[in-house]
């Protein structure tokens, strides 16, 4: 079914996009990994092939939901982009012949072809998650350490200058469906793919952005390393180890700088 989410895509300059001023990860800090956020000043864009849920981006363009006359149109448009010199006949004929004997037809085939299709995606993906809210309780718990770890606080637009735009993820019954143009505009197929996620999923209260490459990415592509001042604060878990506490201060001074570090404890009060 079509979802009924209103879906606004904007193109536009950073600094002309309405953006949260700060932004928020969640982390645990006996992860190895997981410092490398502070002291190496990282983000890690990770596949989406490797997040708990499994319909995260699984969302494959939808040849197997064109009709008889859509695949028709498809291949018109085909030609018109690809074969520009072409007569209003060629064209017509190369839509009708390809139109029947394309392999859009078969079922089977177009399911592979959907499968392969979304493997290859994961690789070429890379998703940072991201939050506007500091002080979830579930996200402490699953991914703070269990109220031990940190909440690393992002200046957005210098974050996103390095990463590129971002937003709100949205919540709904069904995934919204991926169409391939020209029945759905590039940036519209990306919104929901990227930016829609099942309605279980709303206490997390993501904000992510992401980032595609033209080749396989290496785990060092997906880690991008950001500038000192695309950190705003630190905020550690209400149970979090005084050597913990230590050790983050000592990285933060040297590898970062004067930011704030704060308790959420601190926080609430």
């Amino acid at each position: 079914m079509e979802n009924k989410e209103k879906i606004n895509v904007s193109l536009a300059k950073l600094e002309d996009i309405e953006l949260p001023p700060v932004i928020y990860k969640y982390r645990t800090w006996t992860d190895e990994y997981h410092k490398r956020f502070l002291n190496q000043r990282e983000v890690f864009l990770a596949s989406p092939k490797t997040f708990e849920d499994e319909l995260d981006c699984n969302n494959p363009t939808r040849f197997d939901l064109l009709t008889k006359q859509q695949i028709y149109n498809y291949f018109m448009w085909s030609s018109k982009n690809d074969n520009i010199n072409f007569t209003r006949q060629q064209h017509r004929h190369f839509a009708r012949y390809w139109s029947k004997v394309s392999d859009v037809n078969h079922p089977d085939i177009v399911k592979k072809f959907m499968k392969k299709s979304t493997e290859l995606y994961y690789e070429h993906e890379g998703i940072l998650s991201l939050t506007e809210n500091w002080n979830n309780d579930l996200m402490w718990e699953k991914y703070g350490g269990n109220h031990q770890g940190i909440c690393i606080g992002y200046n957005t637009k210098v974050m996103f200058k390095h990463l590129g735009g971002g937003g709100p993820v949205k919540y709904c019954d069904e995934l919204t469906i991926v169409m391939p143009e020209p029945f759905m505009s590039t940036e519209e197929s990306l919104r929901n793919r990227v930016y829609f996620k099942l309605r279980k999923w709303t206490d997390e209260e993501e904000y992510r952005t992401q980032k595609f490459w033209p080749h396989p990415a290496t785990i060092q592509d997906r880690q991008i390393q950001l500038p000192s001042e695309a950190f705003n604060k630190i905020i550690l878990g209400n149970s979090i180890p005084d050597s913990h506490r230590e050790e983050i201060i000592s990285i933060v001074n040297s590898k970062i700088g004067n930011i704030e570090i704060i308790s959420r404890r601190d926080l609430n009060h």
